[in-house]
Protein backbone atom coordinates (compact mmCIF):
# COMPACT_ATOMS: atom_id res chain seq x y z
CA UNK A 1 0.00 0.00 0.00
CA UNK A 2 1.08 2.97 -0.80
CA UNK A 3 1.05 5.87 1.68
CA UNK A 4 2.38 9.00 0.06
CA UNK A 5 0.84 11.26 -2.46
CA UNK A 6 0.89 10.23 -6.12
CA UNK A 7 3.24 11.46 -8.28
CA UNK A 8 2.74 14.92 -10.41
CA UNK A 9 2.34 12.57 -13.50
CA UNK A 10 -1.51 11.41 -12.01
CA UNK A 11 -2.20 14.90 -10.84
CA UNK A 12 -1.36 15.91 -14.25
CA UNK A 13 -3.14 12.93 -16.00
CA UNK A 14 -6.59 14.31 -13.92
CA UNK A 15 -6.30 17.80 -14.80
CA UNK A 16 -6.29 16.72 -18.48
CA UNK A 17 -9.13 14.40 -18.07
CA UNK A 18 -11.55 17.26 -15.98
CA UNK A 19 -10.06 19.63 -19.15
CA UNK A 20 -10.93 17.23 -21.69
CA UNK A 21 -14.47 16.57 -20.23
CA UNK A 22 -14.56 19.95 -19.81
CA UNK A 23 -13.89 20.60 -23.43
CA UNK A 24 -15.87 17.70 -25.05
CA UNK A 25 -18.94 19.26 -23.35
CA UNK A 26 -18.48 22.76 -24.33
CA UNK A 27 -17.92 21.98 -27.49
CA UNK A 28 -21.34 19.21 -27.91
CA UNK A 29 -23.34 22.50 -26.43
CA UNK A 30 -21.96 25.59 -28.59
CA UNK A 31 -22.50 26.47 -32.08
CA UNK A 32 -18.88 26.82 -34.40
CA UNK A 33 -17.22 29.70 -33.05
CA UNK A 34 -18.79 29.86 -30.09
CA UNK A 35 -16.64 30.20 -27.09
CA UNK A 36 -17.94 28.07 -23.97
CA UNK A 37 -18.48 29.80 -20.78
CA UNK A 38 -15.38 28.90 -18.11
CA UNK A 39 -17.00 27.15 -15.18
CA UNK A 40 -14.27 25.82 -12.28
CA UNK A 41 -16.05 22.46 -11.14
CA UNK A 42 -12.89 22.00 -8.22
CA UNK A 43 -9.46 22.43 -7.86
CA UNK A 44 -7.54 19.24 -6.83
CA UNK A 45 -5.85 20.18 -3.42
CA UNK A 46 -4.45 16.74 -3.12
CA UNK A 47 -3.97 13.35 -4.58
CA UNK A 48 -3.95 10.13 -1.82
CA UNK A 49 -3.22 7.03 -4.24
CA UNK A 50 -6.08 6.55 -6.91
CA UNK A 51 -8.13 9.29 -4.40
CA UNK A 52 -8.65 13.57 -5.22
CA UNK A 53 -9.06 15.72 -2.55
CA UNK A 54 -10.77 18.74 -3.98
CA UNK A 55 -10.60 22.75 -2.66
CA UNK A 56 -14.34 22.25 -2.21
CA UNK A 57 -14.22 19.27 0.43
CA UNK A 58 -11.47 20.97 2.02
CA UNK A 59 -13.09 24.41 2.15
CA UNK A 60 -16.33 22.28 3.66
CA UNK A 61 -14.05 20.37 6.21
CA UNK A 62 -13.20 23.65 7.68
CA UNK A 63 -16.50 25.45 7.69
CA UNK A 64 -17.82 22.29 9.98
CA UNK A 65 -14.30 22.85 12.18
CA UNK A 66 -14.53 26.05 12.28
CA UNK A 67 -18.64 26.55 13.34
CA UNK A 68 -17.98 23.63 15.82
CA UNK A 69 -14.66 25.84 17.30
CA UNK A 70 -17.33 28.41 17.48
CA UNK A 71 -20.05 26.90 19.25
CA UNK A 72 -17.41 26.26 21.38
CA UNK A 73 -15.94 29.46 22.14
CA UNK A 74 -13.08 27.88 20.92
CA UNK A 75 -10.65 30.85 19.12
CA UNK A 76 -10.26 30.21 15.58
CA UNK A 77 -6.35 29.90 14.64
CA UNK A 78 -5.49 31.62 11.20
CA UNK A 79 -6.84 30.62 7.78
CA UNK A 80 -3.62 29.32 6.58
CA UNK A 81 -3.04 27.25 10.07
CA UNK A 82 -6.66 25.66 9.67
CA UNK A 83 -6.15 24.58 6.34
CA UNK A 84 -2.79 23.39 6.77
CA UNK A 85 -4.19 20.92 9.61
CA UNK A 86 -7.34 20.23 7.62
CA UNK A 87 -5.40 19.26 5.06
CA UNK A 88 -2.92 16.74 6.83
CA UNK A 89 -5.92 15.09 8.66
CA UNK A 90 -8.12 14.69 5.21
CA UNK A 91 -4.90 13.33 3.86
CA UNK A 92 -4.16 11.02 6.92
CA UNK A 93 -8.28 9.80 7.01
CA UNK A 94 -8.04 8.89 3.19
CA UNK A 95 -4.83 6.71 3.59
CA UNK A 96 -6.29 5.27 6.57
CA UNK A 97 -9.59 4.20 5.18
CA UNK A 98 -8.04 2.80 1.94
CA UNK A 99 -6.01 0.46 3.74
CA UNK A 100 -8.80 -0.68 6.01
CA UNK A 101 -10.74 -1.18 3.07
CA UNK A 102 -7.84 -3.00 1.28
CA UNK A 103 -7.56 -5.27 4.57
CA UNK A 104 -11.38 -5.87 4.57
CA UNK A 105 -12.66 -3.47 7.12
CA UNK A 106 -16.40 -3.05 6.23
CA UNK A 107 -19.39 -1.32 8.46
CA UNK A 108 -22.42 -2.48 6.94
CA UNK A 109 -25.84 -0.58 6.54
CA UNK A 110 -27.60 -2.19 10.11
CA UNK A 111 -24.38 -1.49 12.04
CA UNK A 112 -24.42 1.95 10.54
CA UNK A 113 -27.99 2.68 11.52
CA UNK A 114 -27.66 1.16 14.99
CA UNK A 115 -24.98 4.04 15.39
CA UNK A 116 -26.74 6.76 14.36
CA UNK A 117 -29.93 5.32 16.27
CA UNK A 118 -27.14 5.56 19.43
CA UNK A 119 -25.95 9.17 18.72
CA UNK A 120 -29.55 10.55 18.25
CA UNK A 121 -30.42 8.78 22.08
CA UNK A 122 -27.32 10.42 23.27
CA UNK A 123 -28.50 13.94 22.35
CA UNK A 124 -32.24 12.91 23.15
CA UNK A 125 -33.84 12.98 19.84
CA UNK A 126 -35.60 10.50 17.62
CA UNK A 127 -33.52 9.91 14.73
CA UNK A 128 -35.60 12.32 12.61
CA UNK A 129 -35.54 14.73 14.90
CA UNK A 130 -31.62 14.50 14.71
CA UNK A 131 -31.53 14.40 10.55
CA UNK A 132 -33.34 17.53 10.77
CA UNK A 133 -31.20 19.45 13.67
CA UNK A 134 -28.26 18.40 11.70
CA UNK A 135 -29.89 19.78 8.20
CA UNK A 136 -30.97 22.87 10.25
CA UNK A 137 -26.84 23.00 10.72
CA UNK A 138 -26.25 22.79 7.27
CA UNK A 139 -25.05 19.38 7.79
CA UNK A 140 -26.51 17.13 4.98
CA UNK A 141 -27.84 13.56 6.68
CA UNK A 142 -26.47 11.58 4.01
CA UNK A 143 -22.77 13.01 4.33
CA UNK A 144 -22.87 12.68 8.25
CA UNK A 145 -24.22 8.99 7.88
CA UNK A 146 -20.98 8.53 5.80
CA UNK A 147 -18.51 10.31 7.73
CA UNK A 148 -20.02 8.33 10.81
CA UNK A 149 -19.60 4.88 8.75
CA UNK A 150 -15.98 6.12 8.22
CA UNK A 151 -15.18 7.09 11.69
CA UNK A 152 -16.15 3.30 12.74
CA UNK A 153 -13.68 1.97 10.00
CA UNK A 154 -11.12 4.15 11.35
CA UNK A 155 -12.08 2.88 15.35
CA UNK A 156 -11.33 -0.56 13.70
CA UNK A 157 -8.45 -0.32 12.37
CA UNK A 158 -7.04 1.28 15.26
CA UNK A 159 -8.40 -1.79 17.34
CA UNK A 160 -6.87 -3.78 15.17
CA UNK A 161 -3.92 -2.36 14.66
CA UNK A 162 -3.23 -2.04 18.46
CA UNK A 163 -3.93 -5.49 19.05
CA UNK A 164 -1.57 -6.27 17.07
CA UNK A 165 1.38 -4.27 17.84
CA UNK A 166 1.18 -5.44 21.77
CA UNK A 167 2.32 -7.94 23.30
CA UNK A 168 2.16 -8.60 27.46
CA UNK A 169 4.67 -11.58 28.43
CA UNK A 170 2.91 -13.53 31.37
CA UNK A 171 6.52 -12.30 33.86
CA UNK A 172 5.35 -8.61 32.82
CA UNK A 173 2.41 -8.87 34.22
CA UNK A 174 3.73 -10.56 37.41
CA UNK A 175 6.62 -8.09 37.95
CA UNK A 176 3.48 -5.58 37.55
CA UNK A 177 1.39 -7.02 39.95
CA UNK A 178 3.98 -7.80 42.66
CA UNK A 179 5.03 -3.76 42.12
CA UNK A 180 1.16 -2.49 42.53
CA UNK A 181 0.92 -5.25 46.10
CA UNK A 182 4.11 -3.64 47.31
CA UNK A 183 2.74 0.01 46.66
CA UNK A 184 0.09 -0.79 48.57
Amino acid sequence: MKTTLQSPVKYLQAILLAFFLASAHAAAGNGPGQAAPVQLVGRIVAVVNNDVITQFELDDRMRIVAQQLQKQGTPLPPREVLEKQMLERIITDRVQLQFARETGIRVDDLQLDKTLQRIAQENNMAVEAFRNALEKDGVGFAKFREEIRDEIILGRLREREVENRVTVSDGEVENFLSTRAAQT
